[in-house]
């Protein structure tokens, strides 16, 4: 073989190569409003119920973003921050079709279930990681969220954040939104007490915390926390917050999942094209709330008196929960 035949051979095998990497990555991205419209379907807001009278009281009522990881048949759970889940009581989980599905945080942490992390040769459980799993019950068919490998994800990625930000008003009417942005800093390169090893150029809204972080194939990658530094120190190391926000990365979090023996599966296949069109069909139902207070103000003293485990399970948006007639024996 000439020369130049072999030259002209080494050309096209690296054209090859290149073209196919250039294929694939084209094949997996998909368009932003398909990954909102993924983000629409899988994100829910989580918050304390309300009871009549505590929003005129001015009760402290911080209501924040999960995402929905697992289902055991009639069973799913929602992934977010502990800060959102962390005060003993009734809270609430919106979903993409409007339904709120009530959860109760108990001693035995049996419907929000705080995460640890194991340690050392002994594997001896040190630290809760600043992350919670909200069990709740529905007969409805909800899209689980698909994983993907936040080991993979190098500096510059795109990446979309969902979430249920607060006016700043405090108006009653909420909307989910996506923030996209890019990733500074690759998770080999960060180190945090708390987990959280991803930093992208960022400054999201308070209520976004616990949010899904999905990567530009529509995987959740991370959850995000907002706030740079709070009262438990920098979700990063100092120099590296100021502009960003913080995500701890999806393998770490499956590995604590994994360590508490909850047995749950996840879900690690490409998008299922049926997600994304429910997305953009059911969009303006599934990302706008008119009233959140009213949404999640619920008669807790009749709910316990007819279901003392749980309550009235899932309310729609003006639902009543029906008092039980304490008239007959």
């Amino acid at each position: 073989m000439t020369f130049y035949k072999r030259l002209a051979t080494v050309v096209l095998a690296i054209a090859t190569v290149i073209g196919i990497a250039f294929f694939h990555t084209l094949a997996f991205a998909l368009p932003e409003h398909e990954v909102d419209a993924i983000a629409s379907q899988t994100t829910v807001l989580i918050a304390p119920a309300l009871e009549e009278g505590d929003i005129k009281a001015r009760r402290e009522w911080d209501p924040g973003s999960g995402v929905i990881i697992a289902r055991k048949g009639k069973t799913y759970y929602a992934l977010t921050t502990l800060g959102v889940v962390q005060t003993k009581g009734f809270y609430g989980v919106r979903t993409s079709d409007g339904k709120v599905h009530l959860v109760e945080h108990k001693e035995d942490n049996s419907s929000i279930h705080p995460l640890t992390r194991e340690e050392g040769e002994l594997r001896t459980k040190v630290k809760n990681l600043d992350l919670a799993l909200v069990k709740f019950e529905s007969e409805h068919d909800y899209p689980v969220a698909s994983l993907g490998n936040s080991e993979l994800l190098r500096s510059k990625d795109v990446l979309y954040v969902s979430g249920w930000p607060i006016p700043q008003n405090q108006t009653p009417r909420r909307e989910r939104v996506t923030e996209v942005t890019s990733l500074n800093q690759m998770p080999s390169q960060l180190h945090s007490e708390d987990g959280y090893s991803l930093a992208y150029n960022i400054q999201t809204r308070q209520g976004m915390d616990g949010g899904p972080v999905f990567s530009k194939d529509g995987q959740v990658v991370a959850i995000h926390r907002s706030e740079s530094k709070n009262e438990h120190g920098y979700c990063l190391e100092p120099k590296l917050s100021g502009n960003n926000s913080c995500g701890l990365p999806i393998s770490h979090i499956v590995h604590a999942i994994e360590a508490e023996d909850m047995r749950l599966s996840f879900d690690r296949s490409s998008i299922n094209p049926k997600v994304i069109a429910r997305g953009i069909a059911n969009k303006s139902k599934a990302d706008v709330i008119p009233d959140v207070y009213k949404l999640f103000t619920f008669d807790l003293d009749a709910m316990l008196r007819n279901k003392p485990s749980l309550g009235c399970g899932s309310l729609l948006l003006g639902d009543k929960c029906p008092r039980r007639d304490t008239s007959k024996p």
